[in-house]
């Protein structure tokens, strides 16, 4: 993976690519097109004004990063590019953290990895999951085919799973985990997730040594960066309003969204039929399907709603498969809904329901024990249950 930002102060659009295979081989390494400067003498005295070193410092040190965070030189330079020469697309980033901080704060509890390593696909696509590199990386997480496929997920002509932001975040997710139980260190993690174990184990070897600050000069210029990249993204995200940033959201179609899972095959224009949406916004939410469809897959494939159209699409299946009253209210119980939370995982949610996680999977047709964040479950509750929800 790498880090590319150019030498004439413009806020760029930071993609790494991860392309740690089986054995985690070393990475390939690409460049991104810079974001336009947008900061005029104004903006800039506005937004960063006389900055106090020591407070920036200090609020670097009360965030609950993974390792010790040092404020120098390179961090300060980062910072001042996400809030004043690059603020505008850091508002975009900022709105668009509310779409993609709870997926991925989901997957990194699920395998007990640190939350905060949720601010990487900053660094990695500006939270664009459409975001493609000239090498080849795709992707919220940039990652490359070979890793992708080598972690389960399908690349083809009809369906890149990269662009998924559930299924790609699983799977990135899994290269740190792979990663950290080899290095056990988590600034070593984002090294090789960014150049590559074997660049990394070459560094340590000329440096004598496993100290960042003693083999960092012997990193490629790319991978030097790529750190204080992602504690300058977590400083923006702690702190947008020490510096006059806003964020800017997406329309509310797309930041209030439900996530399915459908077995069938099933095309965009169908599913915006039942949902009353635009084709447009089916197609925003669900770029991972290439050819604006969704394939038939036994094992269920993720499609994201807006919220408000959950109900008549579950109506319209229904409907379609002649369904809608194959299940019927248990005795004693009622039936009503739920939203998954982040990191909450069936095997809780069936004692939190007093119920069986059997149970759970057929009440909503699901082919494996799993739940995902923002998914809408139907429950069906004692008395006592629904009245403890109310």
């Amino acid at each position: 993976m790498s880090y590319f930002f150019t030498k004439c102060l413009l806020m760029s659009i930071p993609w790494t690519v991860v392309a740690a295979a089986v054995a985690l081989n070393v990475l390939s390494t690409k460049h991104t097109p810079a974001f336009p400067l947008d900061a005029s003498e104004e903006v800039a005295t506005t937004r960063w004004n006389t900055q106090n070193e020591g407070v920036i410092k200090e609020r670097i040190q009360r965030i609950a990063l993974p390792f010790e965070a040092k404020y120098n030189a390179k961090v300060r330079t980062y910072i001042q590019d996400y809030v004043v020469t690059g603020h505008k697309q850091t508002e975009d980033i900022l709105g668009r953290s509310m779409m993609y901080f709870p997926i991925f704060e989901h997957y990194l509890s699920i395998y007990r990895l640190p939350k905060e390593l949720m601010y990487l696909p900053i660094v990695e696509s500006a939270l664009k999951p459409t975001a493609k590199s000239p090498a080849g990386a795709a992707g919220l997480w940039q990652l490359m085919p070979q890793t992708a496929r080598s972690y389960g997920l399908k690349v083809d002509g009809a369906v890149d799973e990269r662009l998924d932001p559930y299924r790609s975040t699983e799977a990135a997710v899994r290269v740190l985990a792979s990663l950290h139980k080899e290095y056990k260190d988590w600034r070593m993690v984002l090294v090789a997730y960014n150049c590559g174990p074997t660049k990394l184990e070459h560094a340590m070897r000329l440096a004598g040594s496993k100290d960042y600050w003693q083999y960092e000069k012997y990193l490629p210029a790319q991978t030097r960066r790529y750190v204080p990249a992602y504690v300058a993204a977590a400083y923006v995200v702690h702190y947008p309003h020490k510096h006059k940033l806003k964020a800017r959201y997406p329309s509310l179609h797309l930041r209030e969204t439900r996530v399915l899972k459908v077995y069938q095959a099933l095309s965009f224009r169908e599913v915006a039929a039942a949902c009353k949406m635009a084709p447009s916004i089916i197609t925003t939410l669900n770029p991972g399907y290439l050819q604006k469809a969704v394939p038939r897959n036994k094992r269920g494939q993720f499609l994201i709603l807006p919220a408000s159209a959950v109900t008549a699409f579950k109506d319209y299946l229904a409907d379609k498969n002649a369904k809608k009253a194959s299940l019927t209210v248990p005795a004693n119980k009622f039936k009503s809904s739920y939203v998954v939370a982040k990191g909450e995982r069936i095997q809780n949610l069936a004692k939190l329901f007093q119920c069986s996680v059997q149970d759970l999977m057929k009440w909503n047709g699901l082919s494996e024990a799993e739940v995902f964040v923002n998914q809408e479950l139907i429950v069906y509750l004692t008395k006592d249950l629904l009245s403890k929800r109310a």
